[in-house]
């Protein structure tokens, strides 16, 4: 994948069917020939050189404000330009955010299918060509959390059939980390820290923490350095 000519094709997946000021942040970040296009280019390319089906991805952070789904984003908004499917689910689910990103309403999504039943896939929708969004949906304050979604699996690998790429909008690292049967289930994690938020012994400590804990770490990813 030729990062150059990957964030040309950013700027153009951004121009279609994402409104409101984050339609306009869109465009500025990902604009063609632009530093941070690129580097979502060569954040796709390091993934495909793993030589292996990217898949299922559990994107987490050491704290919030990480940037986790800032890469969510831009990751998916350069591999559905590049032609693959993808979505991406918020599993934030004690402080949905996903669905802000694209001024778009929380009434249905990965609650809902997890209760109704119904295909993931269902209950969400296209924020650019390749490119689904799946919010948290309605939660109730103190109920959901990863450890009691069983039904979550499922519900992805439903998803996984009809996508070439899941990108889970995951908690922070520490919640994540008390969830094996969460992150053990699909077939990554990448790790997002801040080149200013995040203190290096922290980004290191957390680093050793998954590789203790066996995850399958695809790779550490700096944001806020452009």
């Amino acid at each position: 994948m030729n990062p150059e000519a990957n964030s040309a094709k950013t700027n153009e997946v951004a121009d279609v069917g994402i409104t409101g000021e984050w339609a306009a942040r869109t465009r500025r970040l990902f604009a063609s020939g632009s530093e941070l296009g690129r580097s979502f280019g060569a954040l796709a390319e390091n993934l495909g050189a793993l030589g292996r089906p990217t898949g299922s991805v559990v994107v987490t952070g050491p704290e919030r404000g990480a940037g986790r789904t800032t890469v969510c984003v831009g990751l998916g908004t350069v591999l559905a330009a590049a032609g693959e499917k993808v979505a991406i689910v918020d599993c934030n689910l004690d402080q949905p955010h996903l669905h802000r990103c694209f001024d778009r309403p929380n009434f249905t999504g990965l609650t809902s299918a997890l209760e109704g039943g119904r295909e993931l896939e269902n209950y969400g929708f296209d924020a650019a060509p390749n490119l689904r969004i799946i919010p948290t949906g309605p939660v109730s304050s103190g109920f959901w959390n990863l450890a009691n979604l069983p039904k979550l699996v499922d519900a992805v690998r439903g998803l996984e059939e009809n996508r070439d790429v899941v990108l889970l909008d995951a908690p922070v690292a520490d919640e994540v980390l008390t969830a094996p049967n969460f992150w053990g289930s699909f077939d990554g994690v990448l790790l997002v820290v801040h080149a200013t938020r995040t203190p290096k012994g922290v980004a290191r400590g957390l680093t050793d923490a998954l590789l203790d804990a066996r995850v399958d770490l695809l790779g550490v990813v700096l944001n806020g350095h452009v």
